[in-house]
């Protein structure tokens, strides 16, 4: 993937991975030129199998719909709080959400990249 950054001499602002079933991943990442897809898993489910690397460029004229969405709840008993962040949109195709109650990491990559996105989308 940072080879086709590379001969687009594009450059990456934040990027988003996915885990989806059998090791395969879906990779966003926001750049200068627009929003690139890439999905990147095995060619088959035998062990030995080859990997590729698939990928197109929405450019961020074309996204559309593009929104961030939050939700958050509180527990006086426990005196906790969750928060609930979604990143949507329509054109791609895109629903990605994390809370506090995840990984540590998982909510502040969240919305570093949501950030880079909503920066650039027109």
């Amino acid at each position: 993937m940072a080879y086709q950054l590379g001969e687009l001499h594009a450059d990456e602002y934040a990027a988003h991975v996915t885990m989806l079933e059998n090791g395969r991943q879906r990779i966003l990442v926001a750049a200068d030129v627009g929003l690139f897809e890439f999905n990147w898993g095995p060619n088959t489910s035998e062990p030995d199998s080859v990997w590729y690397l698939r990928g197109g460029l929405t450019r961020w004229p074309l996204v559309k719909g593009l929104r961030l969405q939050t939700d958050a709840q509180f527990d006086p008993v426990d005196e906790k709080v969750q928060s609930i962040w979604r990143l949507v949109a329509e054109e791609p195709k895109l629903e990605l959400s994390s809370n506090s109650e995840e990984d540590p990491k998982a909510l502040p990559a969240l919305l570093d990249f949501a950030r880079a996105c909503i920066e650039h989308v027109a």
